[in-house]
């Protein structure tokens, strides 16, 4: 059966009676009950079977689940679909289905349109809009020339808070003289909008309430749009920006261009102090990882800043990312995942952060032959008695740094990261090498003194990148009776608990 047959109004002959259907446990059961068992038949996934097929089987299963599934709205509120063409008459048939059966629930409906023939609006999109008075959350990926046909739910997003817009275009900005006003304001005005998405172009090209926004994750950016945003909106708790270049062409010459805030345009990079701010991620593309982000960090006060997460990021920091973390007053989780922050910088860092009480170093070998990055820590791992592959981050040094005195009277004494709590290491040749260093660290550790402000180590988290040996496992096992946590993950990825 079709999803268009499945979605008619036509009710299916009742069930004879006595039949199972009729006399079995769902015969029974209040039809509210029913009504619930339904809601959680599809999880949160927002895909065609979650969204379509559960649904419609659930209402063409006898005629007593069918009258529940109909009359249950909030099963109809959530829809994902994808457009072929200008006009469907399968897709605006489950859309008017969805809609009229939802009744007045707010809406979560995802849109893909990424297959040709495109043009500048399309007859589902145009039913949507006259309902977006009930928009909630709201994905919409599609032809940037669609963009404009939005123009008619301006003023009309009473309900919306999450947003997310993306496209496959090559988004550029038009000149001032040929901007038309309506095509960029359609999402200024929508009072409950705190969540906002933008893929592969910046969301500084259109308007936005800026002031009321809390969380923006930029899939395709550089240090302007990153700066310009967090300037624009102040009330951001939380962002996470994929850098896909540094600066705009202006800046890197010969760059790939990407769109640029036009009041930033010919500008220096502007100095931004954001008090709201909470939750930092900085990461690169796979196909671009080398992106040079060293003129961001000392643009940058965060002074109420709590997770910082870098990911992907393998060219150099510099002495301005030492300086940046200086300013992280309340830091408490740093997560540093395949970066070629050197073991040496990492450590001068951490002496500025009294606040953290989680660490997380999840650095990669890499092979030689990729530029700066190694001839800089060649000579750092051969120091670190590395061999063949280079640990820019997790070696001997780190680990030694980050063990207590034990022959200080003084507990705060050589105490890096007084308030650690949990640790998340990799754990790669020449650190497997240097277990005892490793477990000698972890002892330290496991002590605390309140009154002195020092915590205790209760989680251990290792990720080897080779074999660590049955002596290292035994003795990371044996950290079990210190009362430790410890987490120890397979070469496959899977974690086991000691």
């Amino acid at each position: 059966m079709s999803i268009l047959s499945q979605s008619s109004e036509d009710t299916p002959p009742p069930t004879p009676t006595g039949s199972p259907s009729s006399l079995g446990p769902s015969g029974r059961l209040p039809i509210e009950l029913l009504s619930e068992i339904f809601l959680l038949c599809a999880d949160e996934r927002m895909d065609a079977w979650n969204t379509i097929h559960i649904p419609l089987l659930l209402s063409n299963i006898c005629s007593r689940w069918r009258s529940a599934a109909i009359n249950n709205p909030l099963l109809w509120s959530r829809l994902s679909i994808q457009l072929s063409g200008a006009v469907s008459k399968s897709e605006t048939a489950i859309v008017d289905t969805w809609l009229s059966r939802s009744g007045k629930c707010p809406l979560t409906i995802y849109v893909f349109w990424e297959e040709p023939p495109f043009s500048d609006s399309h007859i589902v999109l145009e039913k949507l809009m006259a309902h977006s008075e009930r928009w909630k959350t709201m994905f919409f990926y599609l032809p940037y020339r669609a963009f404009k046909s939005f123009a008619s739910v301006r003023n009309r997003l009473p309900m919306l808070t999450d947003l997310s817009l993306g496209t496959d275009d090559d988004v550029s900005l038009p000149s001032p003289s040929v901007l038309n006003p309506s095509h960029f304001n359609m999402f200024e005005i929508a009072p409950r909008l705190r969540s906002l998405e933008c893929v592969n172009f910046s969301p500084t090209i259109l308007k936005f309430p800026w002031a009321q926004l809390e969380d923006i994750p930029l899939l395709s950016g550089n240090i302007v749009d990153c700066l310009d945003i967090l300037n624009r909106g102040k009330r951001l708790s939380k962002v996470s920006v994929v850098f896909v270049q540094g600066g705009p062409s202006i800046w890197n010459a010969g760059a790939a261009a990407a769109p640029a805030s036009p009041a930033l345009m010919g500008m220096q990079f502007p100095h931004v102090s954001h008090n709201h701010l909470t939750c930092f991620a900085i990461m690169t593309p796979p196909w671009n990882e080398f992106v040079d982000l060293s003129a961001l960090f000392p643009h940058l006060t965060l002074p109420h800043l709590e997770t910082l997460t870098i990911c992907n990021l393998n060219s150099t920091f510099g002495d301005q990312f030492t300086q940046f973390l200086s300013r992280l007053h309340t830091l408490k989780t740093l997560h540093l995942r395949k970066t070629s922050l050197p073991d040496d910088q990492l450590v001068e860092g951490l002496k500025h952060l009294s606040s953290l009480t989680s660490l997380i170093v999840l650095s990669s070998s890499a092979s030689r032959g990729n530029g700066n990055w190694n001839q800089v820590n060649a000579a750092a791992a051969a120091a670190n008695g590395g061999g063949g592959e280079s640990e820019p981050t997790v070696t001997r040094y780190l680990l030694e740094a980050l063990t207590r005195n034990f022959f200080s009277d003084d507990a705060m004494d050589g105490m890096l990261l007084p308030r650690l709590r949990k640790l998340e290491l990799t754990v790669g040749s020449s650190a497997a090498r240097e277990h005892e260093a490793f477990i000698d660290m972890v002892q330290s550790r496991l002590r605390d003194d309140e009154d002195e402000g020092l915590a205790r180590l209760e989680h251990v988290r290792v990720r080897p990148c080779v074999d660590l040996g049955d002596e290292f496992l035994i003795r990371l096992i044996e950290l079990r009776g210190f009362g430790l946590e410890v987490e120890v993950e397979s070469m496959g990825g899977s974690a086991n608990v000691c």
